[in-house]
């Protein structure tokens, strides 16, 4: 296959944050002009290092070990789109999708196909939730313009509750490198050891938030985005985000957002869908807020308030 030119990009965009937090439906919808390619998740640790037990790469700006030169070498080919992505199915999926993938490819090796052969793009999403801690290292290096998701994190616990996702939490603590950075005032923090799955899942939402908001203080450009705010108004955020990042807006893509976030009338997610896209979403974060008991809401707030309260308030944890 003949490649499109890759140096026509000169507007490279990073979407990232902590898991089920709205990550794939951003990426998705700012890469909906033709003009911007989409880049599903590159950094997979399964498919870069699969005998590694690390998730969530650390990459400083200074590339100062062998592991992350390696990362910087892999980066370098995948801004000339000269990488290749595994194909992915799911056990589990249906039939259907079995077949589709096994023929077009799951998301990551699809997507990237169509990439590849774009005569006319002008810009690129990576969409990403493992590239959360590369986003300084990216920004540094490739001028990437990271747009990092923030879920509210009793909204987030209770999106993994719903799905019985635990098991999917990241671990992190074995990179030396990231808690020396971030975490040489409370080194023992990612090893401690916490009761049940809420509170695990509130100690990894402190950790990755405390790592990007140190970050991302040093790069007021760097766009955050709540995602209460998306759910509540997601034209008004999405225009502003693509004059922002100089990407191609139209009543076309104004019209798409709106058909895939407009009010259906109920707030729940259609059974067994992972993302639910076309749901009443002003309605979504209260929905969150009732699914987890007063108790619970308290411990996680106990955990998270440090770095949450500069972007929460207090009472939208609703424990008082």
């Amino acid at each position: 296959m003949k490649l499109a030119k890759v140096n026509k990009i000169k507007n490279w965009i990073l979407v990232s944050g902590a898991i089920r937090s709205g990550t794939t439906f951003t990426g998705r919808v700012l890469s909906l002009p033709l003009e911007v390619d989409y880049i599903h998740e590159p950094y997979n640790q399964t498919h870069l290092y699969p005998q590694e037990k690390v998730s969530h790469p650390y990459v400083r700006p200074t590339i100062d070990t062998q592991r992350m030169q390696e990362y910087h070498e892999f980066t370098k080919r995948l801004f000339h789109y000269d990488i290749t992505l595994p194909n992915y199915v799911p056990q589990n999926d249906p039939l259907f999708k079995k077949v589709f993938k096994s023929v077009l490819g799951s998301r990551g090796p699809f997507y990237l196909r169509l990439a590849k052969s774009n005569l006319f793009h002008q810009a690129a999403v990576i969409k990403d939730p493992v590239a959360l801690f590369l986003a300084e290292y990216l920004h540094t290096h490739f001028q990437v313009k990271p747009v990092i998701l923030v879920k509210h994190p009793v909204s987030f616990i209770a999106s993994l509750k719903r799905k019985n996702w635990w098991d999917n939490i990241p671990k992190f603590a074995n990179q030396d490198s990231l808690v020396e950075d971030f975490f040489a005032d409370e080194p023992d923090y990612l090893e401690q050891k916490w009761s049940n799955p809420i509170e695990i899942t509130a100690a990894y939402w402190r950790a990755v938030h405390k790592v990007f908001f140190t970050q991302s203080k040093n790069y007021p450009d760097w766009h955050i985005v709540k995602h209460e705010d998306l759910s509540q108004d997601p034209v008004a955020v999405f225009n502003d985000l693509y004059q922002k990042l100089n990407l191609p807006w139209s009543d076309s893509i104004e019209r798409q957002i709106i058909e895939m976030t407009g009010a259906t009338g109920s707030n729940k997610v259609t059974s067994g869908k992972v993302h639910s896209l076309r749901r009443n979403s002003s309605e979504i974060f209260q929905a969150s807020i009732e699914s987890l008991s007063i108790e619970e809401r308290q411990a996680i707030f106990d955990i998270v308030q440090d770095v949450a309260l500069p972007i929460y308030s207090r009472e939208s944890f609703a424990i008082d």
